[in-house]
């Protein structure tokens, strides 16, 4: 979610700034960097920063303040986990707002916005799915994957829709206009993830992190 350095007070980029720096700083920590070395895995997770810098670069305005776009953070928490998918939606921004030219003042609260609030929900989804619902493969696709991606669009949209009404509040409906366009991209968002993580985990299973064959195909492990 784009939000004009106009719009953000610069208290809120200092902070956001910091924030950024301690999740990109506990990422790099925690990342499973040993995965990258399997087969396909670094090509894999490449592959994705560009398709997702490609996601990102395709936005709609809301009036004069929030532009929205697809996140595909779910799809990438499903693929690598929270922390490889955290640095590869950082990237994928860094490369987004360096190509359109968008400056840098709102660059860590965009991808806080757009990958950090997104994955926090894709993860609690898939795990809420794991400790309350039977291990089944459409469990997985529908919940974990749609659902997931539904919800991370919604809280992302909300967090920014507060964020606008509380930068303009002498507007108290600012945020009012972004409901109808934060719906479409709900749904689009889960559509987008379901359809895709449902074909990888059918012809490509390895590229999941996420999903186990043990657990959801009963099989010993992935073929």
């Amino acid at each position: 979610m784009y939000l004009p350095a106009s719009l953000v007070p610069e208290r809120w980029q200092w902070l956001a700034s910091v924030a950024l720096f301690a999740v990109l700083v506990l990422a790099v920590a925690r990342a499973p960097w040993s995965r990258l070395r399997e087969d396909e895995q670094s090509h894999l997770w490449l592959g994705m920063i560009v398709f997702l810098a490609l996601l990102w670069s395709v936005a709609s305005g809301v009036g004069q303040t929030v532009r929205f776009h697809l996140l595909g953070a779910t799809l990438a928490y499903l693929l690598f986990g929270p922390w490889l998918a955290m640095l590869a939606l950082g990237t994928a921004g860094a490369a987004v707002t360096l190509a359109n030219g968008l400056g840098w003042a709102t660059y860590p609260l965009h991808v806080l916005l757009s990958a950090a609030v997104p994955i926090a929900v894709s993860d609690r989804v898939l795990r809420i799915a794991e400790r309350r619902l039977p291990p089944n493969y459409f469990i997985y696709v529908f919940v974990a994957a749609f659902l997931g991606g539904t919800l991370a669009m919604f809280a992302s949209g909300l967090a920014t829709a507060s964020l606008v009404a509380l930068a303009m509040p002498e507007a108290p409906h600012a945020g009012e206009d972004l409901l109808p366009m934060l719906l479409m991209l709900g749904f689009g968002e889960g559509t987008l993830t379901g359809m895709l993580a449902s074909l990888m985990v059918v012809y490509r299973p390895r590229w999941v992190g996420t999903f186990s064959d043990a657990r959801y195909l009963g099989r010993g492990e992935k073929e």
